[in-house]
């Protein structure tokens, strides 16, 4: 089971957004 591109895109852009808002908590 291959995962598509666009699912990888999905998943790191997920991953990008979330440590953004925890950056942002903690500051």
């Amino acid at each position: 089971m291959v995962p598509e591109p666009a699912t990888i895109m999905l998943l790191g852009f997920g991953l990008l957004s979330l440590g953004m808002a925890v950056r942002r908590r903690k500051q």
